[in-house]
């Protein structure tokens, strides 16, 4: 991970031509990432690092990979003339570079391409490819071998994939992850509800018994069979819904969707990437590993007007729970018919925070066998906590 401090450079002239408004970290990585391909990064003790040839950037969903990704190809597109070429699995996520890029102001001239582009364009100078864990996959390595650029960038929230092949970057660059996005207020806060087990009948009740508490909500299933039973229980309870595939006529959906005609979508893993919808209010998380939790999850994460806490459903049984990453700001367990607040009783912390001041003025005195055979002082007081 790389953490060196960063002056200001050409990076500030590239985000002030903008209509872009950028964050502490988002100048940070943008110019450690430029100086890297251009061999002028140096490190905390200030030794001129060689220059690299892969840059990953990882940064989570709601932070502004995209706009970062486009920032960096500008400026190395200023500064040496080269060419870019945007490529992304997905075409929504190519369409939203597309859009960042001219209505931003950022104005890179580009390629966006989708990786399963047989017939790329072959003299480019900087590959950049979007939701990078996807890069060691064969279509990516038939691009880069293709291409072979002289630079390439990734992107990516969860640099890791489920089959564990590795990616190879020669930098990995990190900078505010989620927790800290939510401390710096630019990640929503969350509530957490934790139901008994993941199946579509406790799934399916635990939203009916209280639509009106989940809002606008999307939900996780492994298997499409599953998410369209899950649908029909949902419109058999009065809830306009439906469920969005790799085959199914995604803009109808998505625009259903955030018009308010659709309050519920249900998926596998589509809703993953190229999926913005900030007044999203709950996300319920199938079961799963760390990766495609920490995917899953980061779709609510946006802030929106009006929306204080977003929310986030998973079972107990789940191998990741979300709290793992981030602290909720509340609790809440599944008990029968009601939900548990596991956060704790105000008296009670109270209590423990008196009695831990108490413990602190404690004067504390030394067996006399120990201060004879240290020579030392036969009393010590613990300094008092604030």
């Amino acid at each position: 991970m790389v953490t060196a401090a960063h002056q200001p450079h050409q990076i500030d002239e590239i985000f002030a031509g903008t209509l872009l408004e950028p964050r502490a970290y988002q100048r940070r990585v943008t110019a450690k990432v430029v100086d890297w391909f251009g061999g002028k990064f140096k490190d905390r003790t200030g030794i001129l690092k060689p220059a690299a040839n892969s840059v990953l950037v990882e940064s989570p969903t709601g932070s502004g990979k995209t706009s970062m990704g486009l920032v960096i190809a500008k400026a190395l597109q200023d500064e040496y003339g080269i060419k870019v070429g945007w490529f992304a699995m997905r075409r929504e996520l190519l369409a939203q570079a597309r859009r960042e890029n001219v209505e931003k102001g950022i104005n890179v001239n580009a390629h966006f391409v989708s990786m399963f582009d047989r017939n790329p364009p072959t003299d480019l100078d900087l590959l950049i490819t979007d939701e990078a864990q996807h890069d060691a996959a064969n279509t990516m390595a038939h691009l880069h071998s293709v291409i072979k650029p002289r630079w390439a960038l990734g992107l990516t929230a969860t640099p890791f994939r489920t089959d564990r092949v590795k990616l190879c970057y020669d930098v990995v660059i990190k900078d505010a992850g989620i927790k800290q996005l939510m401390m710096d207020g630019f990640l929503s806060k969350y509530h957490h509800y934790t139901i008994p087990r993941w199946d579509v009948e406790t799934v399916a009740e635990t939203y009916l018994r209280e639509p009106e508490r989940w809002g606008k909500t999307v939900v996780f299933f492994q298997r499409k069979e599953l998410c369209h039973a899950f649908i029909q229980l949902l419109r058999a309870g009065g809830v306009p819904s439906d469920v969005v595939t790799g085959e199914s006529d995604r803009e109808f959906q998505l625009a259903a969707f955030n018009s308010g005609e659709y309050r519920v979508l249900a998926n596998c893993m589509v809703l993953t990437e190229g999926f913005d919808c900030p007044d999203l209010q709950t996300v319920f998380i199938r079961d799963s590993s760390k990766g495609p939790t920490i995917q899953m999850g980061g779709r609510v994460l946006r802030k929106f007007p009006g929306i204080h806490f977003k929310q986030i459903v998973q079972s107990e049984k789940t191998h990741w729970p979300f709290l793992r990453t981030a602290l909720p700001d509340r609790q809440f367990l599944r008990v029968g018919d009601e939900w548990r607040s596991l956060q704790l009783n105000p008296k009670i912390e109270l209590i423990n925070t008196n009695t831990r001041l108490a413990i602190a003025q404690v004067e504390v005195k030394i067996p006399d066998f120990i201060v004879q055979k240290a020579g030392k002082v036969k009393k010590l007081r613990f300094p008092r906590q604030s």
